[in-house]
């Protein structure tokens, strides 16, 4: 796989890219500067930036990868097929599977409850719960069982199905996702992922976390999409 940026799938009003490891999705707040993969898609299809949401700096992306991870970003290429999209991704319509290399057993344990269910390399598993924000500014989450005193208020949970593909490997797949959410949800489990040591994963000169499917409804047909690589 190249470590550069580039475009995996170009459709009458979606397009599919694959984002590097080690730059934004979008220009953070407020800031315009700097390379991310909004400016990379853009010098090759302008429109994109003409369709937004709440934030115009974010273009037509649907939804954003962290920095580190890399893989699959949906963007639209119009304000109607934006809005179709945004529409689907509120009702979990639309399906992103990543590949995971752990490294087991964090080496953290701050603001972790105990982890309620079965290994996850025992077999295909869900992990579910609530998020809070922790740590210094809020810059990490940790995961927050329903029942618990310190769920947030909205309460929402958040679902990742896990399929351990060897001890190390995981596909994971979520529809509903939340900052952090499969990083902190197998650290929870006790499968950091390599790299990461925000979450408690060992040091590597690579980042084991990568968006390689993403399914959705293209607004133009209707006709349902799996884009995988």
């Amino acid at each position: 796989m190249t470590t550069e940026s580039y475009l995996v799938f170009e459709g009458p009003d979606t397009l599919v890219w694959w984002k590097e490891s080690g730059i934004p999705t979008v220009p953070l707040r407020n800031t315009i500067d700097g390379r991310t993969l909004l400016s990379i898609a853009a010098a090759y299809n302008h429109e994109i930036v003409c369709c937004h949401g709440a934030n115009e700096w974010e273009g037509g992306v649907i939804h954003r990868l962290d920095t580190l991870t890399s893989g699959l970003v949906l963007i639209a290429r119009n304000q109607r097929a934006y809005n179709a999209l945004c529409h689907q991704q509120a009702k979990d319509m639309i399906v992103k599977e990543y590949r995971a290399r752990t490294s087991p057993g964090r080496c953290i344990d701050d603001g972790f409850e105990e982890y309620p269910l079965l290994d996850i390399a025992d077999g295909p598993s869900e992990i579910t719960s609530c998020f809070r924000s922790y740590g210094p500014r809020g810059q990490s989450v940790r995961p927050v069982l329903h029942n618990q005193r310190n769920m947030p208020k909205n309460g929402r949970i958040y679902t990742t199905g896990v399929v351990p593909v060897d001890d190390e490997v995981f596909l994971c797949s979520i529809s509903r996702g939340f900052r952090h959410q499969i990083r902190c949800h197998l650290a929870w489990a006790g499968h950091p992922i390599l790299g990461d040591t925000r979450y408690g994963g060992i040091e590597s000169p690579d980042f084991g976390l990568e968006a390689i499917s993403i399914s959705y409804i293209e607004p133009c047909s209707g006709r349902k999409l799996t884009i995988t690589v």
